[in-house]
């Protein structure tokens, strides 16, 4: 079989998850709250580890209900966090949220002979294996949160990109953004694992705000280069038969640089 032909489901995948988690970390990014997005993909992995020791398969349907059930708890609690006040403390219980969650899956798994080596593909997914029917699955529940959010973008615009004098939509919709934040990562880490859904979700969008200002600019320019870094990462993955998460993390983690190369050329340009 042609090697394009086995990275195929794998692209199309990764894709996905970009167009989605480049528009979310930009929200994050907006929020100042960078971490929400590891907390959320560990506590889903938490959810997954203990289906695990209940006897469930790790990728089967009873083991991502209890996923994002787990997220779904957290995005409550974390709807709260604007009635926090100060930024240090919102990001200290996220962090909290992120190190215990861990600990526990550590915990959870150790329980079982096979329990590290279910962790390791918690971390590291196995998005280079993945069938059309499970991304027909992940397609479809993407494409009704993208309409979802494009019916109420303004709502959802306010509530990261609104100014300090404005008032933001109130807790529901701030439970509904963080409710969709769930279905994606619970989905995302099924496949890819928590390191592949953070590089996702932060990388492209941080290394866009770097070049442009606009958030429409920053949107296009991060799914141009997450979708150009996961395809790298893929092919030297498949080629010198490395872990495909960390790998595709590795090469992703060149984006800010170019990034940064690509600014300097913007403004060497119009001087």
């Amino acid at each position: 079989m042609e090697p394009w032909l086995i990275l195929l489901p794998a692209f199309v995948m990764s894709a996905l998850m970009i167009v989605t988690h480049t528009y979310l970390g930009l929200h994050v990014l907006a929020r100042g709250i960078i971490f929400v997005d590891l907390a959320l993909a560990q506590v889903a992995a938490l959810g997954v580890s203990f289906a695990f020791l209940l006897g469930e398969e790790p990728h089967g349907l009873s083991a991502q209900l209890y996923a994002f059930g787990a997220t779904l708890a957290a995005a409550l609690a974390f709807a709260g966090l604007r009635r926090i006040p100060g930024k240090t403390t919102r990001e200290v219980i996220i962090g909290c949220v992120y190190v215990v969650s861990t600990a526990l899956s550590i915990v959870i798994l150790s329980r079982s002979s096979q329990g590290m080596e279910e962790l390791k593909s918690l971390f590291n997914g196995n998005i280079l294996w993945i069938r059309w029917q499970e991304i027909a699955v992940v397609a479809g529940s993407y494409l009704t949160l993208a309409i979802l959010h494009g019916l109420y973008r303004k709502r959802f615009y306010a509530l990261s990109f609104a100014t300090e004098e404005a008032h933001p939509p109130g807790f529901l919709w701030e439970f509904l953004f963080f409710a969709s934040f769930a279905i994606v990562i619970t989905l995302a880490v099924n496949v890819a694992g928590v390191l592949l859904v953070f590089a996702f979700l932060i990388i492209p969008a941080f290394s866009a705000s770097l070049v442009t200002h606009s958030l429409l600019g920053r949107l296009l320019l991060g799914w141009g280069l997450g979708i150009s870094g996961a395809v790298a990462g893929l092919w030297l993955s498949f080629s010198a038969d490395l872990p495909v998460g960390a790998t595709v993390v590795s090469v992703l983690g060149l984006l800010p640089l170019l990034a940064v190369g690509l600014r300097m050329m913007r403004v060497t340009t119009y001087k």
